[in-house]
């Protein structure tokens, strides 16, 4: 697990943001930004931070709009600080955020795993997010080479197993990616199919 650096706190006042500062930071050791509205939160470069408390309600905003805009922003962990007797319907409306709620009172114990355990699943999404998007790109690939078989079969009449190979030694050859080859070979059968 990467160590939280930095942290955001968006609280009513500076005394509330103080507070909870004094809880997280001085248990992680970490670097804290605090604001007292969700105008001067949203005007952050939330990239830079690792976890984001916000500590309803806020100046400006009750804080769950924020903090839905910031899951979207970021990967940053979303901790929301909710009264007792609010903290499950608060948790149901900001459920598709993967926000972590706490009721206050709380103690710097839970605050502090509570904050760990936002980061960890943020760097759980973000990995399975990047998974996603590596396994997007090798059916996009896949998708690609398989035209290109099918057009090599269509115009050199090889067969499918021909094609496949034909693609491999090609890229072996020019050291080039199979996609990029069979890009390629769209390209020249697709201008013939043009020109005929």
């Amino acid at each position: 697990m990467t160590a939280i650096k930095n942290i955001l706190i968006v609280a009513k006042t500076q005394e509330v943001c103080e507070g909870i500062s004094q809880m997280a930071a001085s248990e992680m050791e970490c670097g804290v930004t605090m604001l007292t509205t969700g105008i001067e939160a949203r005007a952050q470069e939330i990239e830079r931070f690792d976890s984001v408390i916000i500590s309803t309600p806020l100046a400006d905003e009750f804080g769950l709009d924020l903090a839905a805009e910031l899951s979207r922003k970021a990967s940053a962990g979303i901790v929301v600080l909710a009264k007792g007797e609010i903290a499950d319907e608060v948790q149901k409306r900001i459920r598709f955020t993967g926000a972590f709620v706490i009721a206050r009172p709380f103690t710097k114990a839970v605050l502090v795993q509570t904050l760990k355990n936002s980061s960890i699943a943020m760097q759980n999404v973000s990995r399975l997010e990047e998974e996603k998007q590596e396994l997007s790109r090798k059916l996009d690939d896949t998708r690609l080479i398989s035209r290109a078989k099918g057009m090599l079969m269509e115009y050199l009449k090889l067969t499918e197993e021909q094609a496949h190979r034909h693609i491999q030694k090609q890229a072996m050859d020019l050291r080039k990616t199979q996609r990029e080859i069979a890009e390629d070979i769209l390209k020249t059968y697709s201008k013939n199919r043009d020109e005929i």
